[in-house]
């Protein structure tokens, strides 16, 4: 079977039925999905790269282990300051699906606390940063104790989708 032209697949339709069509066809093929990266990571070619996020957030849950060896790339690209929102987003929910190895926990937390606490961020990414923050929390108690500490602080001024995160993190 010929394999699929990703970027033209991407391309048919703006829609979530398409999207998750293109996730499905990526299933678990690794070699798909390290070219849904690279269209992703295009960001020279932004709207197909806003599709391909998209893509990237609806494949990795489906099979979030496809996203572990670019853990380390995808944290970069999330890292650069002028990254369009749903690069970020996508990105973020990607590593709130997946084991994130050890190595990247310091990372991966310093860009989520910028995140939470930056007064420009869209909710959805301050939500996905409160969730990241929180997996690597149960790893590391004093992660989990910084983060509430900032959510206390931030809870009055934001939405009511972050405070309702902010309470997931407090129940634990």
């Amino acid at each position: 079977m010929k394999e699929p032209d990703l970027k033209s697949e991407i391309l048919l339709s703006y829609s979530k039925a398409n999207t998750v069509r293109v996730a499905e066809l990526i299933d678990r093929d690794e070699d798909l999905f390290r070219k849904l990266i690279k269209i992703y990571s295009d960001t020279k070619n932004l709207d197909l790269a806003k599709r391909a996020a998209w893509v990237l957030g609806h494949s990795v849950r489906i099979h979030p282990y496809l996203i572990n060896p670019h853990i380390k790339k995808l944290i970069k690209l999330l890292s650069e300051p002028s990254q369009h929102d749903p690069i970020k987003r996508n990105g973020l929910k990607a590593l709130e699906l997946t084991s994130i190895p050890e190595k990247h926990y310091g990372k991966i937390a310093d860009m989520c606390f910028r995140f939470i606490s930056s007064g420009k961020e869209a909710i959805a990414i301050k939500a996905y940063s409160i969730g990241i923050l929180d997996k690597i929390g149960d790893e590391i108690p004093e992660i989990r104790q910084e983060l509430k500490i900032i959510l206390q602080d931030l809870m009055p001024y934001e939405s009511a989708g972050f405070q309702s995160r902010a309470r997931k993190v407090f129940s634990k």
